[in-house]
């Protein structure tokens, strides 16, 4: 009777009975999201009690939803009320989209099967999800946003006296002294732009809106994320550790992939932003104040760039072409608001630890 009275005490001290901290998910459904999504739902500090689509990234609004959908369902004991919803299909403005190769890949799931869901989606804009989100949550809640930034940019417009009940918003996007990653030779080669990072660059008003604030950011760039590379080793000890069904997805996932992890190109992006999100101290940085990049431009570079956008904004106004070169780009400013940009981080600890709460 002592020694069960011993761990029950010990396990209450420990993390696993820790209370959980609210979390609203915000991304667009890429490879890496749906990774950090999972890690989410099982890691024992994360309550997830939204998740919304930024449809302006890689995956479209519809498929993103059912996808998100059969996600949540892989750890078998998640709630049912957790509200999914798209944002905006277009930047706020520009013209700028990721590869179409991505966004068929991010439609798809890889090709991965997986089973459809019961779950519906709400049909209300991601921007009001969030902001009922705040309304019911009883304490500050960590946002996450790992992709444009649209539907924070949204939210802020809408809902500006919502700040107050944020703890953190962590944010996958951007590179300060690192270079950019706009140019992959089997899909963008000769691109101009060398300084932005795709989150950033396909939606730079949006991101400048949210970097001008006040909100307590933690960027996780590209100055943290090349440190996470995703190689066959890390896959094949990945696959050694498989035991849940969410693990099983993700082997396949990595299987599935195995030209990209040997293209050496492939970073756990958006997979360690939330991971800093449950575990901030996966973060070593400094403080500064960016403003983001973007001049209207009537020479548009064309392999980014889809025309067939409205050329009306959200707000009514006319939709202008961006020069790829400079968008996205973060420049130092100190007019702008102080913001954490991680630096340093511990790479075996962060696939050891993902391995771990996947198989939980």
């Amino acid at each position: 009777m002592m020694n069960k009275i011993l761990l029950f005490t010990l396990l209450l001290s420990t993390s696993i009975f820790a209370q959980a901290k609210p979390v609203i998910f915000d991304n667009d459904m890429a490879i890496d999201d749906w990774a950090a999504l999972l890690y989410l739902l099982h890691h024992p500090k994360a309550d997830v009690i939204a998740v919304t689509i930024s449809a302006s990234g890689e995956s479209r609004c519809k498929p993103g939803l059912a996808n998100t959908n059969s996600l949540l369902d892989l750890p078998g004991d998640i709630k049912k009320d957790i509200p999914v919803a798209c944002g905006d299909a277009y930047p706020l403005d520009g013209y700028f989209v990721f590869p179409e190769a991505w966004r068929k890949d991010s439609d798809t799931l890889s090709g991965v099967p997986i089973k459809t869901s019961s779950r519906i989606a709400s049909d209300k804009h991601a921007a009001d999800i969030i902001h009922t989100a705040l309304a019911t949550a009883n304490e500050p809640v960590t946002l996450i946003a790992t992709g444009p930034l649209t539907n924070i940019a949204q939210w802020l417009e809408r809902y500006p006296n919502d700040k107050n009940k944020i703890d953190q918003l962590v944010i996958m996007g951007g590179t300060v002294d690192a270079p950019g990653n706009i140019i992959v030779p089997l899909f963008t080669k000769g691109h101009p732009n060398t300084t932005a990072e795709w989150n950033i660059f396909v939606d730079p008003l949006a991101a400048d809106k949210v970097f001008a604030a006040g909100l307590p950011i933690v960027l996780v760039g590209l100055d943290i994320t090349n440190s996470v590379r995703v190689t066959t080793k890390v896959a094949a000890d990945f696959k050694q550790a498989v035991k849940t069904d969410s693990a099983k997805f993700w082997d396949e996932v990595l299987d599935k992939n195995d030209w990209f992890i040997a293209s050496n190109e492939y970073y756990f992006w958006d997979t360690l932003a939330v991971m800093i999100a449950a575990e901030p101290e996966l973060c070593e940085g400094d403080r500064q104040s960016l403003r983001v990049d973007y001049q209207i431009t009537s020479t548009p570079w064309q392999q980014t760039t889809d025309n067939s956008m409205p050329n009306k904004r959200w707000d009514g106004k006319a939709r202008s072409h961006l020069d790829a070169k400079t968008a996205g780009t973060l420049v130092k400013d100190e007019s702008y608001p102080e913001i954490t940009v991680c630096r340093k981080t511990n790479p075996e600890r962060i696939f050891k630890e993902f391995r771990e709460i996947l198989n939980r």
